[in-house]
């Protein structure tokens, strides 16, 4: 790997989204990610809590997230914003990020590349991940609460896991879930809007949540037992998309016990004293790595708090980085 960056004589690759797109798709993303997940859950990874930048005048925020990964022997740090807003605003996506991957050796910064489809299929990658471990095997129902960039890489992720025969979507904007169903359907699935949440998840075996919602909108009477639930959505302090009493009757698995406390699914439950932190079952590290079981039996209910960790974000760019590298892609500039 470093042969090609010592030949440059102290440059940076810069990466833009069309070249990250030639070599990142969601199948790579997943192996990664279950990859960097087995290494997290046996602690060879570093990764301290996202930091946040709330911008309450413009309605959304900035994230920063640095971590290191043994196993990859490189260093990145995530610069992501949130703004829910941009699409009626702006005409801009949500959710942009650029990443910066450094060589932990003598933090030369080796490349700067687009950061925002990596993010959504890391993300969309840990959800198919979490599924893999803690969904009924035959899962073939899917209700999306939510039809944005999110909800399309979590479709696309479960896909490549399950063999599902029935989406059904449910999103505010009507215009946007005939979007979504227009550009995820298949010709072996069924796919659906619905006009309620409540008759989106009834009856699903996966159910998918990644909206921006500050209050529960999937209620615990509408899940059947054995539902697995990805709850993507709550990424920040505040966010909640689930009746608290699903997660007090199901057995709940977060990405990063510090993270979701602070600003996962869990986050507010834990601050009302409706959940507790000592409830949370595992970490789907320590799942991955064997040190904690998957799923024990048909009727359990499993929830994924889903935060979003920057571990992922460095699987994802070294398998981005390494595949550019091999192919030649980007420009080399001389930052430092």
């Amino acid at each position: 790997m470093h042969k090609i960056f010592l030949k440059k004589e102290l440059r940076t690759l810069i990466l833009t989204h069309k070249d990250v797109a030639k070599v990142l798709d969601i199948r790579g993303a997943i192996d990664a990610v279950e990859q960097v997940f087995y290494e997290y859950g046996l602690g060879r990874a570093q990764m301290p809590p996202k930091i946040y930048l709330d911008i309450k005048e413009f309605l959304g925020d900035f994230r920063a997230m640095p971590s290191y990964v043994a196993k990859f022997k490189l260093c990145t740090l995530k610069w992501v914003n949130s703004h829910p807003a941009n699409a009626v605003v702006s005409g801009l996506p949500a959710v942009m990020a650029v990443m910066i991957i450094s060589d932990p050796r003598t933090g030369f910064p080796l490349a700067i590349m687009d950061g925002t489809l990596a993010t959504g299929l890391r993300t969309g990658a840990g959800g198919a991940v979490a599924a893999k471990y803690l969904a009924r095997r035959n899962s073939q129902i899917v209700a999306l609460v939510g039809c944005g960039v999110q909800a399309r890489a979590q479709l696309a992720a479960l896909r490549e896991i399950f063999k599902i025969q029935e989406v059904r979507v449910w999103g505010r904007e009507k215009l946007l879930v005939k979007k979504f169903i227009h550009h995820m359907k298949k010709s072996n699935e069924a796919i659906c809007a619905t006009a309620r949440i409540k008759e989106c998840v009834t009856g699903a075996d996966i159910v998918v949540t990644t909206t921006p919602s500050r209050r529960p909108i999937v209620q615990s009477s509408w899940i059947k037992d054995g539902t697995h639930i990805n709850a993507i959505g709550a990424d920040a302090p505040g966010k909640e998309e689930l009746d608290p009493q699903i997660l007090k009757r199901a057995r709940v698995v977060v990405d990063d016990l510090t993270q979701a406390s602070h600003s996962g699914e869990i986050n507010v439950p834990v601050t009302k004293g409706i959940f507790r932190v000592e409830d949370i079952d595992a970490s789907l590290g320590e799942i991955v790595a064997g040190r904690k079981r998957g799923r024990a039996n048909d009727r359990e209910i499993t929830v994924f708090d889903s935060t979003g960790l920057a571990i992922q974000d460095t699987a994802v760019a070294h398998l981005i980085y390494t595949a550019a590298l091999r192919k030649k892609l980007g420009r080399w500039i001389a930052i430092v």
